[in-house]
């Protein structure tokens, strides 16, 4: 089983399906159904609702109060969804998404629901793709394009430099000196209160109040069961030190220690490294020095001849950054990385 978090999906778009194909039509129900109602009122007193000049009769007074709030809600739902819709439109449009993030279907709801929501999305989106996208984050992309120099260096046979790790107590060197975001992976025991209702009164007024307590037991259970689960804590950004052997973590005001030997199994991913351990829970390291770290874990644990082979390794070896694609190995070589912060 791997611990590595699969990337984000966006669920707006199911969402947005699911919630205009139920609140679309009952507001077009809810405004035609009290059209036809102050419709037959008026009839009934001799008037008609197109007759602008008409009074309102008392009998009509309430169903026609009613019709006027319906029709405010409907335009305020659909001036809502059109201006949100244009706001999304317009940041997936500058981020570069697909359209809809490509979910057809959804998009194909949205569309027959509310097709004003789906043209100012369009609008937006349009708009989005004309403005230049939000800066990269380059720290990102330096720490990678670190982690591919390291990796061509070491292949090739240089020696890692050993970085200084001030107020850090060693008898081995220090390798990788980074700050990175530190998460265990672990169930916990969460107790919750049961309530017990007791009501007097009406059997409907009786009823509701069970009801009422039924669900707030059901909701604490749900609540509990989900914060018992096994699932990523501990999660804080902490300092990183890697030696040949060990990788140590500054968390919750102490040093932790984790041998690389112990390690069963490595993951890395776009955002970091998985470390699965046999008898301690599963370590996340994630940050822009993450790769970097996964590069020295292979030269340590498993020499520098598996850094050509080593599985864990293959998204560094496959994905290459314009930087360090540019350079040729002499010239990797030749200035070797500085892996420290």
């Amino acid at each position: 089983m791997s611990f590595v978090p699969s990337p984000p999906k966006s669920r707006h778009w199911t969402f947005t399906a699911v919630a205009t194909a139920i609140a679309s039509p009952a507001i077009a129900w809810g405004v035609d159904r009290s059209y036809r109602s102050v419709d037959r009122c008026l009839r009934a007193h001799g008037q008609q609702i197109s007759d602008s000049e008409a009074d309102i009769p008392d009998a009509c007074s309430g169903i026609s109060a009613l019709l006027a709030l319906v029709a405010l809600i409907a335009i305020v739902y659909v001036a809502a969804t059109a201006i949100t819709g244009l706001c999304v439109g317009v940041a997936e449009g500058r981020h570069r998404r697909g359209f809809g993030h490509r979910r057809w279907f959804a998009v194909t709801v949205v569309g027959l629901a509310a097709p004003w929501a789906l043209a100012t999305y369009a609008a937006g989106y349009g708009i989005g793709r004309l403005v230049p996208p939000p800066p990269v984050d380059r720290a990102w992309a330096e720490g990678r394009d670190a982690a591919h120099r390291l990796l061509d260096f070491l292949s090739l046979g240089g020696k890692p430099g050993a970085v200084l790790a001030p107020g850090f107590l060693t008898e081995e060197p220090v390798y990788l000196d980074a700050r990175l975001h530190y998460a265990r992976h672990y169930g916990s025991t969460v107790t919750y209160n049961q309530t017990s209702a007791v009501a007097f009164g009406s059997a409907g007024f009786v009823a509701g109040a069970l009801v009422a307590n039924a669900i707030g037991n059901s909701s604490a259970k749900s609540r509990a069961e989900r914060l018992a689960r096994p699932q990523w804590r501990e999660q804080q950004l902490t300092r990183v030190v890697l030696t040949p052997t060990r990788t140590w973590c500054y968390a919750s005001g102490r040093w932790l220690s984790f041998d690389h030997a112990a390690v069963m199994e490595y993951h890395l991913d776009h955002q970091g490294v998985v470390l699965i351990f046999a008898n301690s829970e599963p370590l996340r390291l994630s940050g822009p020095a993450a790769w970097a770290h996964a590069v020295l874990f292979g030269y340590f644990r498993f020499g520098a001849q598996s850094l050509a082979s080593a599985p864990f390794l293959m998204p560094v070896r496959t994905t290459r950054a314009p930087a360090s694609a540019s350079q040729s190995p002499v010239t990797s070589a030749a200035t070797p990385p500085v892996a420290g912060r």
